[in-house]
C-alpha cells in the first residue's frame, strides 16, 4: 500500500505537468476581446497556482522519494536483503507515502478543474482534453485508501511512533504550551540569510500544529481516534506543511547549484504555495480548535494559532504574474 500510494503521487504529479501544459498552450490560442486570454489577470492567477502547486507536490515526492532510497542504502549495507530493504525502507516512510498519495491527487483535481476553467465551455466538451482529464482525475482520491482513510492514517501512525518512542512528539508539543505563556518576542528581525523568513514561517506552521495535537491528545487521550474530525483537521495541517516546506527545501537547493538570479521564478513558486498552506493551516486549526477547546483554553489556543500563522506581507499578484509570463513565454510548463 505505502509504494502504491507514493506512486499514484507521482503519477498525479505527471498528469498535473501535462494539464497545465495544455491549459498554458489553450490561453495563448484561445482568443477574447482581440487578444490571448493568456494577456488577462485572472488566466495567469489560476495558471501560476496551478504550477506553484505541482512545483509543491513535485518536490514533496522527490524529497520522501531520496528519502527511501537513503534508507533502503543503509539497510543493505547493513546486510539486508535487497527485497526486505525495500520493503522496510517504505515502511520507515509510511507517514509521507500517506501525505503524498493525498496531496498528489488533490493536487490533480485542482489543476485538472482549473484547466476546465481556462477552456470556457470548451473544458466542458468530449472534443477537448480537458473532458477525460477532468473524468480520469476524480478516482486517484479513492484509489490506494480512500484520501479521507490516508488523512487518519497520517495522524495514527505518528501518535502510534510517538507512544513507541521512535518519534519524539510530546516533548515539543509541551514546549510550544509553555512557549505560549511567556511573553512573546516583537522584535524586528533582520536576518538577511536566504529563505530565513520563510523558514521561520515554517517553523511556527509546526509549532501550531503541535499545539493543537498536544491539546487534542490530552483531551481524548486513547478515545482520539474516534474524534475524525479533528484528526482530518490536524492531517491537512501536516499535509501542507510538509509540502510548502518541500518545495522551500527544493529551491533552497537549486539557489546553491544555479545562483539566485537564475531561480528567481522558482523562489516565487516557493513562497505562492507557502502562502497558501499557511492559509490553510491557519483555516484547519481553528476548526480543530472550535471542535473540543472552550473558554479560556479556547481563548489562549486561538490566541497561539494567530501567532503561529503570521508572516511578513508579500506581494502574491506580482509573484503570480512573474511564474505565470514565463510559461505563457515559453507556451508550456517549465519547472
Amino acid at each position: 500500500m505505502n509504494i502504491g500510494r507514493i506512486k499514484l503521487g507521482v503519477a498525479a504529479v505527471g498528469a498535473c505537468k501535462a494539464i497545465l501544459d495544455r491549459s498554458v498552450k489553450y490561453s495563448n490560442e484561445r482568443k477574447q476581446f482581440g487578444k490571448s486570454i493568456s494577456n488577462y489577470g485572472a488566466i495567469k492567477h489560476k495558471l501560476a497556482e496551478c504550477a506553484a502547486h505541482t512545483y509543491a507536490s513535485e518536490a514533496a515526492h522527490y524529497r520522501a522519494g531520496q528519502n527511501i532510497d537513503d534508507a533502503y542504502d543503509a539497510l543493505v549495507a547493513g546486510g539486508e536483503e535487497p527485497a526486505q530493504a525495500r520493503l522496510k525502507s517504505v515502511e520507515q516512510f509510511a507517514i509521507e507515502c500517506a501525505i503524498l498519495k493525498v496531496h498528489g491527487s488533490e493536487t490533480l483535481d485542482f489543476v485538472v478543474d482549473e484547466g476546465v476553467q481556462i477552456y470556457g465551455g470548451m473544458g466542458y466538451s468530449t472534443e477537448a482534453p480537458m473532458d477525460r482529464a477532468y473524468r480520469d482525475a476524480r478516482i486517484n482520491r479513492i484509489f490506494e485508501g480512500t484520501n479521507e482513510i490516508n488523512r487518519m492514517l497520517v495522524l495514527d501512525m505518528m501518535l502510534k511512533r510517538g507512544m513507541k518512542g521512535e518519534l519524539d512528539l510530546m516533548g515539543p508539543a509541551q514546549q510550544v504550551a509553555s512557549d505560549l505563556m511567556a511573553i512573546p518576542d516583537f522584535g524586528n528581525e533582520t536576518d538577511d540569510t536566504f529563505f530565513y523568513q520563510e523558514k521561520k514561517v515554517l517553523s511556527n506552521m509546526k509549532k501550531a500544529a503541535l499545539m493543537i495535537a498536544g491539546a487534542a491528545v490530552q483531551k481524548f487521550m486513547m478515545k482520539l481516534s474516534e474524534e475524525q474530525e479533528i484528526l482530518m483537521h490536524l492531517a491537512d495541517m501536516l499535509i501542507q506543511i510538509y509540502a510548502a516546506e518541500s518545495s522551500v527545501l527544493r529551491t533552497e537547493k537549486l539557489v546553491v547549484t544555479r545562483g539566485q538570479e537564475q531561480c528567481k521564478n522558482q523562489i516565487d513558486l516557493s513562497r505562492i504555495y507557502l502562502y497558501f498552506a499557511l492559509d490553510q493551516v491557519y483555516l484547519a486549526g481553528k476548526q480543530a480548535i472550535y471542535a473540543f477547546a472552550e473558554g479560556d483554553e479556547l481563548r489562549m489556543m486561538l490566541l497561539g494559532l494567530k501567532r503561529y500563522t503570521k508572516a511578513e506581507p508579500f506581494n502574491l499578484k506580482e509573484a503570480r504574474r512573474n511564474v505565470a509570463n514565463a510559461m505563457i513565454g515559453e507556451n508550456h510548463y517549465m519547472y
